[in-house]
């Protein structure tokens, strides 16, 4: 399913002893001792057999006294994850699933510490919600079509003024929520009622019948609380038997910088519920046999070649705005006419619906981060000391505030304040622009 190949170059041994990627996380209580614990320890296999070291740490391990991390990193003769102290590394990986809101605060409280001490450079960024990102493909004529009509949900008012305008249905979702967690559809039926279908927290089903509109925004508005949400028609984004399904396409950087596609594949959800996540309990499948199956074998191709084509705008488009990303997860839902939609985009996607992708796309889904990774530590351990400001070989990608142009440890990589999101040279954590990218 790639559209381009990513070669791995081998890794240098001259890379710095300190020249390991870490994969930041959320350590907790138990065995594995944090979220996402069989990927990353595939991740761990792969950059073993490629000369890459990496290791998953929590950011509140940092020890400022001697720069050194709480690393976990993966014995594979013990099939075991053991703990060690370890140099803080060059590049981090954020995988980090935050579980609660103390979790979340405690998170975002030691990596802020942490990166205001210390230049980190992400491998990925971070893009902002998403309205915002409904706002910048919308501006593009390219998208506009593609992107569904959007509005901020501003209480009841607001919502029973867009279901008058969108025949009496809407789809609500966070602005900034993932997995399809608290989304949920509004639709009038039979004799007023309104029924609500979607997901809790917990990814649980959400199943209500109301007696009348006013019912329906009073329950609703109660259960958005202060959350900010965004309004969507309620678009027929399902199958043959009414099963909801979108198709997710995964898109990477490899190792010489650039934007491959990985693969595409679909995700299919269980009849009468109104997301095919996988984490809501959908099924994954080939991307080729389910949109041939609903939509002919040449709609199906076009479709395919269509969303292929948009993903590599869609990225390009994301990066100029935002910054430099190492991969990005896209979702397309087609409706019952075979229109394509695009749904989100995820900086931090998942990759478990690649495997219906093919054998090839699973690896790459893994490896290609990797590879991407690797070229950095490169570059930043082969910096030609004649192009060094101090001649020592030292890059300004550099920690030591002493050594940073600007005095505060931030590398040259992000000193023009025109692309610095804090209007001051300054990259934020998570959108780092870097001179690693060939684009």
């Amino acid at each position: 399913m790639r559209v381009m190949s990513p070669v791995s170059k081998p890794y240098s041994s001259n890379t710095r002893s300190d020249g390991a990627l870490g994969i930041l996380v959320c350590e907790r209580d138990g065995n594995p001792p944090f979220a996402e614990s069989s990927f990353i320890k595939r991740l761990s296999l792969i950059g073993a057999n490629s000369g890459l070291r990496l290791f998953a740490f929590s950011p509140w391990t940092w020890n400022s006294g001697n720069d050194s991390v709480k690393g976990w990193s993966w014995n594979n003769q013990k099939l075991q994850w053991e703990a060690s102290q370890k140099k803080l590394p060059s590049i981090v990986y954020d995988r980090s699933w935050p579980e609660t809101q103390e979790e979340k605060q405690r998170y975002r409280q030691a990596l802020r510490q942490l990166c205001s001490a210390r230049r980190l450079i992400f491998l990925n960024g971070r893009l902002p919600h998403k309205g915002k990102v409904y706002e910048i493909l919308s501006k593009d004529l390219t998208f506009k079509s593609i992107i569904p009509p959007t509005a901020r949900y501003q209480g009841p008012i607001s919502l029973s003024s867009w279901l008058r305008k969108h025949r009496h249905a809407a789809f609500l979702k966070p602005i900034a929520g993932s997995q399809g967690k608290r989304v949920i559809a509004v639709i009038r039926i039979e004799y007023g009622k309104i029924k609500l279908t979607g997901r809790h927290e917990d990814n649980r089903l959400l199943n209500r019948n109301c007696e009348n509109e006013a019912d329906a925004l009073r329950r609703i508005d109660r259960w958005i609380g202060t959350r900010e949400y965004l309004m969507q028609p309620m678009l027929d984004l399902t199958g043959n038997s009414g099963e909801p399904f979108d198709l997710r396409a995964l898109m990477q950087k490899n190792g010489a910088g650039r934007w491959v596609l990985t693969g595409i594949a679909a995700r299919q959800g269980a009849p009468g519920s109104v997301t095919a996540n996988l984490h809501g309990g959908g099924t994954a499948a080939p991307a080729e046999k389910v949109l041939t199956l609903q939509f002919g074998e040449q709609r199906g191709s076009e479709l395919l070649q269509e969303m292929k084509r948009l993903s590599f705008l869609i990225v390009a488009r994301l990066e100029q705005s935002f910054g430099r990303f190492a991969e990005i997860g896209l979702d397309y839902g087609v409706d019952q006419s075979g229109r394509p939609w695009f749904l989100e985009a995820n900086s931090k996607p998942g990759r478990a619906a690649m495997g219906s992708a093919g054998k090839e796309a699973a690896y790459a889904s893994a490896e290609q981060p990797l590879s991407y990774a690797r070229s950095i530590l490169l570059r930043l351990a082969t910096t030609d000391a004649r192009l060094s400001p101090l001649g020592n070989g030292c890059s300004f990608a550099t920690t030591d505030t002493q050594r940073s142009p600007l005095g505060n440890g931030c590398s040259f990589a992000t000193t023009d304040t025109q692309r610095s999101p804090l209007g001051n040279g300054c990259a934020s954590p998570g959108r780092v622009i870097h001179e690693f990218d060939h684009l």
